[in-house]
């Protein structure tokens, strides 16, 4: 009889004091037992590490470092990750409430995937049978221009992470799982929210998107005016030729054949391969974004509108896909 691969579970803390109890517990009820718990705190200047130091004497499998400066959370998670010596590793937030069977239902459901990953329960208090859910796409081509499937929500083998050869900070962490599971053996869906999400002001990941929230609320007509001179500033920074060339030479046109050809349209810098880049986000556009699927008549007009004038919409909204200024002359 097979023994029960391993399976390592890593958050990142930081001031987390007022949820870590409950996502802690949460942990400890699963029906899937994980072998370690690593937690790395990101300097907490409150009670956090009290509270895990007290959990990790009552349970051998908490393990908690403490980082010398504070790193902020993408590279706190990056470096956590590389604590972990799992067969599989599953990532967590401090903020959040596993449902007991998330982690057995994420290992029954990865088979020979590099990733697995689940809806989110988004409803304002704590249930197992919330009416706001989350259902983040994962076509490659869609995450091509943003990172849809975030972190907490993540499974993946030992064996894909350590395939990664290589991590750029200025890239969210999650965003790069993603994007390398599909260059690798892909992702799978459990259809069905495994954890509740907390939104609260104290978030990193909603400071972040608020900033874009508060900056584009109401916009209708920008986007298609002013997403030209948006689109061409990303496009010169470093780290967006970096990642998309890197995301052309690692995927092929027999295995990969829309993403491969929209990374190399977006590793250039020129009219035509923009216009072409629109051509195919118009075409595939139900792969690029689900809201743009679909439709009858005027909304079909409409939809495929959007879908040609997609880079620009996107890079107009979005000022927070890199951490890193777009370069701007």
């Amino acid at each position: 009889m097979n023994p029960m691969p391993t399976l390592s579970v890593v958050m990142i803390t930081y001031n987390g004091e007022k949820y870590i109890r409950e996502q802690i517990e949460s942990l400890l009820q699963q029906t899937y037992p994980f072998t370690e718990l690593i937690i790395q705190d990101d300097k907490s200047t409150d009670t956090t590490r009290d509270i895990i130091e007290e959990y990790a004497r009552k349970d051998h499998r908490i393990h908690l470092y403490v980082n010398p400066s504070n790193m902020g959370w993408n590279r706190n998670f990056i470096t956590a990750m590389r604590r972990a010596t799992g067969d599989y590793i599953a990532l967590s937030d401090q903020d959040d409430i596993w449902y007991k069977d998330n982690l057995e239902k994420k290992m029954a459901a990865i088979g020979k995937s590099s990733l697995v990953y689940c809806y989110r329960c988004l409803d304002a208090q704590f249930t197992t049978h919330g009416t706001l859910i989350r259902k983040p796409q994962s076509d490659f081509e869609s995450l091509l221009f943003t990172s849809h499937i975030p972190g907490h929500s993540m499974l993946f083998t030992r064996k894909f992470y350590d395939s990664i050869d290589v991590w750029d900070e200025r890239i969210a962490y999650d965003w790069w799982l993603a994007l390398q599971a599909h260059m690798h053996d892909g992702v799978t869906l459990v259809r069905e929210p495994l954890n509740w999400y907390r939104e609260h002001s104290d978030s990193a990941s909603v400071v972040m998107m608020s900033k874009d929230w508060e900056r584009t609320k109401g916009n209708t007509w920008q986007p298609y005016v002013y997403g030209w001179k948006a689109y061409c500033d990303f496009n010169k920074m470093p780290v967006w030729q970096w990642m998309y060339a890197y995301i052309r030479d690692h995927t092929s046109a027999e295995r990969n054949p829309i993403p491969h050809r929209m990374a190399a349209l977006l590793a250039r810098n020129d009219m035509p391969a923009l216009l072409h880049l629109c051509w195919l986000t118009m075409k595939y556009r139900a792969k690029v974004h689900d809201r743009f699927a679909g439709g009858k008549g005027c909304q079909a007009l409409i939809n495929c509108i959007r879908g040609f004038f997609y880079p620009l919409i996107w890079t107009y909204n979005n000022n927070t896909a890199f951490f890193e200024k777009p370069i701007v002359k």
